[in-house]
């Protein structure tokens, strides 16, 4: 119920904050208002937190977005289309099925939410929803698919993986869109995991392995095909299982190579895992949560993105981890990193999506943090035209004192004596 004639407000300083906090945002502001950082990685702004995004092709994207939708970008004209998916809830991730499997001429997307359902729809007309899945009991967090068959894998808050097998054909999902096809899960996971999952991926090589992690700061690995645990080679008594321990929290993100596994972690580390056995090949050291990693094997690097917006690029193929490169660009935390050929992505709450050439990051001879040339020159520019305003200050600042010291030189011994007692109990206040 609303008092009549209360103010409300949604400026973040009108609520309790503690001075650090307070602080924080305001540091947070004055970069968002930095020109250069609006500028690096050429940002597509998606209007709403990117919580996770993939790439249908080099010119378009989907987007899960924490205001409860999901969005179609235009990677190319740096802007959100209009059409889009509605949930109940935050989407939290979304994947898109592969070329072969669409309804007319459009890919196939899906999104999962808090709201416990994911929903498929049509890249091309997002607002049409054309089958649901439903069997979680809580919030989903992750989602991936299979890149050759029409597979999907969900993770939840309820501590359950599912897999999910559509229709064999797209034609099965085009019916009545007043009435979307409803699945249910083919197969539920239950009874490793004893804490949230929060990140999927498939094996690199055929698909064929599916690793999760979550809360429980554990890693497992199971049949992709029929959700089985997956059994260590020459051993089918234990079970493939990275136990807590080295991770000592959250794991918020997992990826996979041809030889090795990657996992991102809230207990600050990034750790390259040998896949054989499952032992920390290389452990990434950072002052921050780590919310996403992405290995490029083939440039030799691993790339992380942290809590506070930070992207670092780490060299890896040279036995000891060293940070070659910084990204200043996001101003709030990364939730998401991509690949496509010689590129990379960022997402992150800051509600921007940017575009990365890794060579051009990795060969960059201008220091530690990665500034491109021209908006180098932009800052430096600006850096002068601060100093100038400095000066400027600085004499008008001067000016002033030599004035007021005229009109101090306008009055009496006396009063000058009482003046200079009153400015001195002023300052005693």
């Amino acid at each position: 119920m609303s008092i009549p004639g209360a103010n409300i407000s949604s400026d973040r300083r009108h609520f309790f904050m503690s001075s650090a906090q307070l602080e924080a945002l305001e540091k947070k502001e004055e970069q968002e208002k930095d020109p250069v950082r609006q500028r690096l990685g050429d940002p597509l702004r998606a209007g709403g937190r990117i919580l996770d995004f993939e790439l249908c092709n080099n010119s378009t994207a989907v987007l899960a977005l924490g205001s409860h939708i999901a969005k179609v970008a235009d990677l190319k004209a740096k802007a959100c289309t209009r059409s889009q998916t509605k949930h109940a809830g935050p989407v939290t991730a979304v994947a898109v099925l592969n070329s072969t499997y669409t309804i007319g001429r459009s890919r196939i997307a899906l999104s999962a939410s808090w709201d416990k359902t994911v929903r498929l729809w049509p890249v091309d007309n997002a607002r049409r929803t054309l089958a649901i899945l439903v069997g979680h009991s809580d919030l989903i967090k992750c989602l991936v698919v299979h890149p050759m068959l029409p597979i999907a894998y969900t993770g939840s808050a309820d501590k359950t993986i599912m897999i999910w097998k559509l229709p064999a054909l797209s034609e099965e999902l085009d019916t009545d869109e007043n009435h979307p096809l409803e699945i249910k899960p083919f197969k539920t996971i239950k009874g490793q995991h004893s804490g949230q999952i929060l990140a999927l991926c498939l094996d690199a090589n055929a698909a064929e392995i599916l690793y999760s992690a979550g809360s429980d700061a554990s890693i497992c690995a199971w049949n992709a095909q029929n959700g089985s645990i997956l059994k260590l080679e020459n051993n089918h008594f234990d079970s493939w299982h990275i136990p807590r321990g080295k991770h000592q929290t959250n794991i918020t993100d997992i990826k996979a190579t041809e030889n090795s596994l990657w996992t991102a972690s809230a207990d600050n580390t990034a750790i390259g895992w040998d896949l054989e056995t499952r032992t920390a090949d290389m452990v990434l050291e950072h002052k921050s949560s780590v919310m996403a990693v992405l290995p490029i094997p083939q440039a030799g690097v691993v790339v992380t993105g942290t809590h506070g917006g930070v992207v670092y690029v780490w060299r890896t193929s040279g036995g000891s981890p060293e940070i070659i490169r910084e990204i200043h660009a996001h101003t709030d935390d990364i939730t998401c990193l991509k690949t496509a050929g010689r590129v990379f992505y960022s997402a992150g709450l800051d509600e921007t999506l940017r575009v990365w050439d890794i060579m051009d990051v990795i060969k960059f001879s201008g220091g530690l943090e990665y500034i491109p040339a021209e908006l180098a020159k932009l800052r430096e520019q600006l850096h002068l035209g601060c100093g100038l305003e400095a000066s400027v200050g600085g004499k008008n600042k001067a000016s002033n004192q030599q004035q007021q010291k005229q009109s101090f030189s306008a009055l009496t011994e006396e009063e000058e004596r009482e003046l200079a007692e009153l400015m001195s109990d002023l300052d005693d206040i």
